[in-house]
């Protein structure tokens, strides 16, 4: 019987921390803080959360401030800041279109000019073709007149 029960205690003891080398007080306190800590499972596992209101509200007896909390009502709107704040935008917005207009401009110049630039290429070499050297491949050259 002793038997069964030491092996069953040294099965239940390899689940837990084993605190070799270290002083017999400092153990001590090593286990006394690992019992009393506990975790708590998520608040998303619990069947019932105390943020989650699940009774309807009491009927109040009908003044007009019942459920209305002062501090915490809607703030009024200022519209000469809402004004002001959407001509900023609308600032904003069109110097970032001015900027990227001219972004495009630049960019279809700098095409333009690539393009004015490989014609006069081509145009050059058409005129230098009859005289550029030509490889030997050994067939006898015949010249032109």
């Amino acid at each position: 019987m002793s038997e069964q029960v030491s092996a069953e205690q040294a099965d239940f003891e390899k689940y837990f921390t084993v605190f070799a080398g270290s002083a017999e007080e400092d153990v001590s306190y090593a286990k006394t803080f690992w019992s009393a800590s506990a975790l708590h499972p998520p608040l998303e596992s619990r069947l019932v959360s105390a943020d989650v209101r699940q009774r309807l509200r009491v009927a109040g007896n009908g003044s007009p401030h019942d459920g209305v909390n002062i501090a915490h009502r809607p703030p009024s709107i200022d519209l000469k800041s809402e004004v002001f704040l959407h001509e900023a935008y609308l600032k904003q917005r069109a110097e970032s279109k001015r900027r990227y207009l001219e972004k495009a401009k630049k960019r279809d110049e700098i095409i333009a000019l690539l393009l004015k630039q490989r014609e006069d290429r081509i145009k050059k070499e058409m005129l230098s073709l009859p005289y550029r050297p030509r490889k030997d491949d050994g067939a006898p050259r015949i010249r032109k007149q």
